[in-house]
């Protein structure tokens, strides 16, 4: 899996690529999305391979990127399917996943907490909306009373609230990265409390390394309505071992197992950094909690309902020890970081969610040339401004600005009326905040003096 850090390569990768990578200025200036163009209706090619077309723009004629749109494949959801795991679209943005039911095999919403494109190896993985357990005669929480991981073995953990690795998708759970150098070794995973398993699944994305090895994601039913997820565990072991999965599917949607019962401190299996993986993921819900958002109609049938700090549900002494570990995603703990809240960011400002239209369902992704359906801008915990879903170049990647850079600024102090735009060595973004729910986007190539005006880009919406 590749999480911030990961992300930082890929970025990396894509800015020397640019570099390296030469267009003839003549085919640059003719062919570039937001340029100025003669004919239209005349399509042409960018530098990145897109279609692009001559459309009128205002009293101009501009080059934009043609939309990409996908057909429906004719299946529905709870159709039947017969291999498992296989995975196929049933309309733009939405994937359906072939999982067992009863004794068939039917056709499932694969709910992808990232990037619909290509989940797996390169980001954490989502699944699909579980319903919690009754809250009903729970006097009080559960309270987690063992680590779920060696302190120890631990270098820092993130927010809940941040973006997933490719970016504009919230992310609901808290990742742990180990220290590097454990890195190649088997770090034990426990139990927190006591918990069953519920479902497991044993998976490998369609679109990972070669070399990379399958993985599971375990969903725990605490009770209270409470439950605990753990995703890309690299091994299992014990009771949990004896009733997980062994095939490998290319979904971490997880598949019904026999209810396993393990206790607080009670190893359920293992993690091991390196071989393109740089973190696991640590999620918990609980029922009695729904995250408040701007517009809720968005986050309707999301997974971002009930998601909560980990951290909170630890004794004293426990909880003390893991929110100290708090700091940016793949980095070091940052002194009073907070453990995060869920939500779709600080209205009346450029922080947090933005959609493509006012009606968006969350993580429905799908793309208009750079647009991505929903975009998100926030700031670590380290102080780099981080965009996503806005990519000039095919490669999907949060675009990150760190507070050293001349175009710095926290996009929760760009507020209504105020014009921000951002750069790094890759592609620039500029944005207004026109009103409490709208915001015009711009994106492209080169630094911020270049872009076209903001009536080539984008509107979106809380």
């Amino acid at each position: 899996m590749f999480l911030r850090r990961a992300v930082r390569v890929v970025a990396s990768i894509a800015a020397v690529t640019a570099l390296i990578l030469v267009v003839p200025p003549a085919a640059q200036a003719k062919a570039r999305a937001g340029s100025v163009c003669s004919k239209l209706g005349s399509v042409a090619s960018d530098a990145a391979g897109r279609k692009v077309v001559c459309k009128k723009k205002g009293s101009k004629k501009i080059w934009q990127v043609q939309a990409v749109r996908t057909k429906s494949s004719g299946v529905k959801v709870g159709s039947p399917c017969s291999k498992l795991g296989s995975v196929t679209g049933d309309g733009p943005g939405r994937s359906l996943v072939c999982t067992k039911k009863g004794t068939g095999m039917v056709r499932q919403v694969l709910n992808i907490s990232g990037s619909s494109q290509t989940p797996g190896a390169g980001q954490p993985t989502g699944s699909p909306q579980t319903t919690p357990t009754s809250t009903a005669a729970c006097s009080q929480p559960p309270q987690f009373s063992a680590d779920f991981i060696d302190p120890r073995f631990v270098r820092v953990v993130t927010p809940i609230g941040e973006q997933t690795g490719y970016g504009g998708v919230l992310a609901v759970r808290s990742y742990i990265h180990p220290a590097s150098e454990f890195t190649g070794q088997e770090l034990p995973i426990y139990a927190p409390v006591d918990m069953t398993l519920t479902s497991a699944n044993y998976y490998k994305a369609a679109s990972a390394p070669a070399t990379y090895q399958p993985e599971y994601s375990l969903y725990f039913d605490v009770g209270c309505g409470v439950s605990v997820r753990f995703f890309h565990i690299k091994g299992t072991v014990g009771k949990v071992a004896g009733v997980v999965p062994t095939v490998p599917t290319t979904s971490s949607a997880g598949q019904n197992v026999t209810p396993t019962q393990v206790k607080a401190g009670e190893q359920i299996g293992w993690y091991k950094l390196g071989e393109n993986s740089v973190a696991f993921d640590f999620w918990v819900d609980d029922a009695s909690h729904t995250n408040n958002f701007i517009v809720p109609s968005h986050f309707a049938s999301s997974n971002a309902l009930h998601s909560v700090c980990p951290y909170d549900f630890y004794v004293a002494d426990k909880r003390a020890q893991w929110l100290a570990k708090l700091g940016g995603p793949g980095g070091f703990p940052v002194a009073g970081t907070s453990c995060g809240v869920v939500t779709e960011g600080q209205l009346g400002t450029a922080d947090g969610m933005w959609f493509i239209s006012p009606t968006t369902e969350t993580d429905r992704l799908t793309y208009d040339g750079a647009y991505q359906s929903q975009i998100m801008l926030s700031t670590d915990a380290d102080g780099i401004v981080r965009i996503g879903g806005l990519n000039i170049s095919p490669v999907l990647a949060q675009m990150m600005v760190g507070s050293q850079s001349p175009t710095w600024r926290k996009p929760s102090d760009v507020s209504v009326g105020a014009t921000q735009c951002w750069s790094n060595d890759t592609q620039s973004v500029r944005v207004t905040v026109t009103s409490d729910n709208t915001m015009s986007v711009i994106v492209g190539t080169g630094s911020c003096s270049s872009l076209p005006d903001s009536s080539a880009g984008k509107t979106y919406y809380r």
